[in-house]
């Protein structure tokens, strides 16, 4: 058994969000990739396996709905079966875009708010290629004590 935090998901789907806004605030909207795509269809995984799988929705309430579905001994991958109305269907997506649309606001005010540590990180890669943990959290401490008192 797998224990889940809300918090613990809601950071998830934050950090699969930092790569696109990242794009976007330093080279702006209408030059973002398609690198993030992968990274889009996990935030969404993750949003909707919170609202289906583990209570993590008001409107939905503490109930798991969704069974899956394909055979896995069969080599099949397991997806996700309806088992509720089109009305609950479209309550499901509006709470999976609302978990995924606020995930993507808190990133964006994430970078924004530290956009000096984001230009330090990238210019410390330019000079050696790789940073290990020590100097990536250094960055951090040196620029954003605050981070760590909470």
């Amino acid at each position: 058994m797998v224990v889940v935090f809300y918090g613990h998901s809601l950071t998830q789907t934050q950090t699969m969000n930092a790569c696109r806004v990242a794009e976007e605030v330093i080279f702006g909207e209408e030059n973002v990739t398609t690198g993030a795509s992968n990274d889009f269809m996990q935030v969404s995984r993750v949003a909707r396996q919170m609202v289906e799988r583990f209570g993590f929705s008001k409107k939905i309430g503490q109930v798991a709905i969704g069974g899956p579905g394909g055979n896995p001994f069969l080599g099949q991958q397991m997806s996700t079966q309806k088992d509720y109305s089109m009305a609950t269907a479209d309550v499901v997506d509006a709470e999976v875009r609302d978990l995924v649309e606020t995930a993507y606001s808190r990133a964006k005010q994430i970078i924004t708010t530290h956009i000096d540590i984001l230009h330090k990180l990238a210019q410390l890669l330019i000079e050696k290629e790789t940073v290990d943990g020590e100097e990536f959290m250094s960055l951090f401490i040196d620029g954003q004590a605050e981070l760590y008192v909470a």
